[in-house]
């Protein structure tokens, strides 16, 4: 098991600019990092705007990606990485300019709360505003809202697994799909030895103390979905994993739950990649891959959603 050529320049970069754990560094010093870090976005984009969604909490911030004016495109949302303590709408904005784009796709992006200020469930409370605002045809989005994918990478993909199995225990409308990028289905590590400079065992322990200090919530099926006592009826999942990472087993564990639930799931394991990689497509060929297939698979599920959804 090692990281391909390429992977292992971005981890070794990495940890030259930021030495140490990130488990170690303040919050702050933490989100300044990563900001610093942004890809800049220079794929022009029919639009891009952003406004504040109403919540309990006092409104939710988002970016809608709009490819062209045609009306009633299918929707995805979009949760990012971030371990529930940094990230937010500038992380990702080139990745999805281009999704929605080639896609031909409204993306919704969520500026969900962060831990340590914000514990759990504020996060996952943040996405079920915003699902909840979308599924309500909010003339501002103007977006096909029958035709909903949620996607995440890490702690957003597990923001993701944890709302859709929320709606579904409370027998609500499920999104059409779901599309997981390593996103970690329990709270436990599994992998140690797939340490990496991007995240080590450490770094995860770390980040769910923050979100979830209390343990016994840790067995909550919204913190940990893997838990949840009935997967049946979920909805079709595109799950990518990579092999250097210290969560890879237990979700694609998770997957493997699914698929006996009787879920259709396409699943994938990048060889030679480690955590963090899906949005890196412009630096690794394996996360140009994999968004491919990423088009692809909304293309089968939203823009011709006729088509059925393969299980692997």
């Amino acid at each position: 098991m090692a990281l391909s050529p390429e992977a292992q320049q971005i981890v070794d970069l990495a940890a030259s600019r930021f030495p140490g754990s990130m488990s170690g560094m303040p919050v702050a010093d933490l989100r300044a990092m990563l900001a610093a870090s942004a890809r800049p976005s220079t794929t022009p984009i029919y639009e891009r705007f952003d406004l504040r969604v109403p919540s309990d909490a006092g409104g939710v911030p988002v970016r809608v990606y709009r490819p062209s004016p045609e009306p009633a495109l299918p929707l995805v949302i979009w949760l990012h990485s971030g371990g529930f303590v940094v990230g937010g709408l500038d992380q990702n904005d080139e990745y999805l300019r281009v999704l929605s784009i080639t896609a031909g796709v409204v993306v919704v992006s969520v500026d969900y709360r962060l831990a340590p200020e914000h514990r759990y469930p504020a996060a996952l409370d943040d996405a079920r505003a915003v699902w909840d605002w979308l599924k309500a045809g909010p003339a501002e989005v103007a977006a096909d809202t029958g035709l909903v994918a949620l996607a995440g990478e890490s702690a957003g993909g597990s923001l993701t697994l944890a709302l859709s199995q929320q709606l579904k225990d409370l027998g609500l409308p499920l999104p059409d799909a779901q599309i997981i990028f390593y996103g970690t289905a329990q709270t436990r590590v599994s992998n140690p030895e797939c340490s990496t400079s991007l995240l080590t065992p450490e770094d995860c322990e770390w980040f769910w103390d923050q979100y979830v200090p209390d343990t016994a919530q840790r067995s909550d099926p919204y913190v940990s979905p893997a838990l949840a006592l009935d997967l049946t009826g979920l909805p079709p999942t595109l799950l990518a994993t990579a092999e250097v990472d210290p969560t890879r087993d237990s979700t694609e564990e998770y997957g493997r739950m699914l698929l006996a639930s009787g879920v259709p799931v396409e699943m994938h394991r990048y060889d030679g990649m480690m955590h963090g990689f899906a949005t890196m497509t412009g630096a690794l060929r394996p996360a140009a891959d994999l968004f491919d297939r990423t088009v692809q698979f909304i293309n089968r599920v939203l823009v011709h959603p006729h088509t059925e959804t393969r299980s692997l």
